[in-house]
């Protein structure tokens, strides 16, 4: 019998729960993208039960001073979900163990997601006028982790700026995930700039009469 990848996960977390959290963690290490996938959608699901051991795992980890680490950013990853402060200086002295700029901006990401401090969105910011399309695709992700004027500043900026279709698609999606998180944020976009809230506000208010 085949599963789907819903059931898999939900079949995992049914029969081991947070017993399974160990074994999901070395998943993380698969060969093969898939599979960690699964493991990391598993564990975040896990992360509110197992979050202890998924901090105690993350320590150890980055007291190994590995190079490229990539299961450390999925455990940052999970840990920032829940604005772990534990792990705020650990992340702030990362960047030099990644060769793979795309770290950077996920680094960066966690950062502004535990501490929803300002400054790092000014830090992603210089990620976003690179010749990377997949750093800029992370770092307009990412900016949507802080709703607030400035982020909404950055991605009006970087709209304008690109001629990459994808990224202006992009872009309208982390707005409208920023004025979805915070409504307060609507009148200010209205009013800086009316075409951009024109293009996105049937989203809007789709989200609204969905969650209503």
């Amino acid at each position: 019998m085949l599963y789907s990848r819903d059931e898999v996960i939900l079949k995992i977390i049914e029969e081991k729960g947070i017993k399974a959290i160990p074994n999901l963690v070395e998943l993380l290490e698969d060969e093969n993208p898939e599979v960690r996938e699964l493991a990391l959608e598993a564990l975040s699901i896990l992360a509110p039960e197992g979050k202890d051991y998924l901090l105690k795992e993350f320590k150890r980890r980055f007291r190994m001073n590995l190079q490229d680490d990539v299961v450390l950013l999925y455990l940052a990853e999970l840990l920032s979900d829940y604005r772990c402060p534990e792990i705020k200086e650990d992340l702030e002295t990362m960047f030099n163990r990644f060769t793979d700029e795309r770290a950077f901006p996920l680094i960066l990401e966690n950062l502004l997601k535990v501490t929803q401090d300002e400054k790092y969105l000014d830090l992603l910011k210089t990620y976003l006028d690179g010749e990377d399309i997949d750093v800029e695709e992370i770092c307009i992700m990412a900016v949507t982790e802080l709703p607030s004027k400035k982020s909404i500043d950055i991605l009006l900026e970087k709209y304008y700026k690109t001629n990459d279709n994808s990224l202006k698609l992009l872009i309208l999606d982390s707005m409208t995930k920023i004025l979805t998180n915070n409504f307060d944020l609507v009148p200010y976009l209205r009013e800086k700039d009316s075409d951009i809230y024109e293009k996105i506000e049937w989203h809007i208010k789709k989200y609204v009469l969905d969650h209503n």
